[in-house]
């Protein structure tokens, strides 16, 4: 959930909704981080450590203030959510931040990462010889 208090009520439940729904699109974890963080990338990689499941996890962070934006992928979910993903999320987000939108921002974003992460159906045939 998004640090700090410049959020109204609303906002917070969109932003919420929005990491729920990428969780149950991917099946991975995604933490989210608003606000300024220490260590740069190092520190983004820190939060995704603290997850509940940090292999299966997604960690975004994103500093409005300062225009940074890392995106963090755990072990097993960087196979596939990978560098393109990421980037397709970053160019989808940083558009709406420059016209400062967040939450669209996070929102599109999201939906990026999710749909690379989407979990893969496996389907069964048995195929006459």
């Amino acid at each position: 959930m998004p640090s700090g208090n410049s959020f109204s009520v609303a906002q917070r439940a969109d932003l919420q909704r929005i990491l729920t729904h990428a969780e149950e699109v991917s099946g991975l974890t995604f933490g989210l981080h608003i606000g300024s963080w220490d260590g740069g990338r190092e520190g983004v990689e820190a939060m995704l450590a603290r997850l509940p499941d940090p292999d299966r996890s997604v960690m975004v962070a994103v500093d409005p203030d300062a225009h940074t934006l890392e995106i963090v992928t755990g072990r097993l979910a960087r196979i596939s959510i990978d560098d393109h993903a990421c980037a397709l999320a970053s160019m989808s987000m940083t558009s709406s931040f420059a016209v400062d939108d967040i939450v669209g921002g996070v929102r599109d974003g999201m939906s990026v990462l999710a749909d690379h992460g989407r979990r893969q159906r496996v389907e069964y045939l048995d195929l006459p010889n």
